[in-house]
């Protein structure tokens, strides 16, 4: 049997405090309508959510990486929204 890894409480915290960053980054890009920077940051958030104990965040990163390749404005307003309160609400 394998056991997994921990992830340090610090690391998970600095890991928090970067998607609290990314929220502000995520709804200036927006305003801005830079879809590139959304997808990016979706995807980025897929591949590395699982690692630092943070499985919520998946779903919607996978859903935001999706609307910002059809670029579908409305759907990514509600996908950051559901970001932000995923964030807000995760515990360490």
């Amino acid at each position: 049997m394998i056991e997994t890894m921990q992830v340090p409480i610090e690391a998970r915290q600095k890991y928090l405090d970067r998607r609290k960053q990314d929220i502000v980054a995520c709804q200036e890009a927006l305003a801005k309508q830079d879809f590139q920077f959304l997808e990016r940051v979706g995807h980025q958030i897929k591949g590395n959510a699982v690692t630092f104990g943070f499985d919520q965040f998946t779903n919607v990163a996978v859903a935001m990486e999706i609307a910002a390749k059809a670029k579908d404005l409305t759907q990514l307003s509600a996908l950051v929204a559901q970001f932000t309160t995923a964030v807000q609400n995760a515990q360490i």
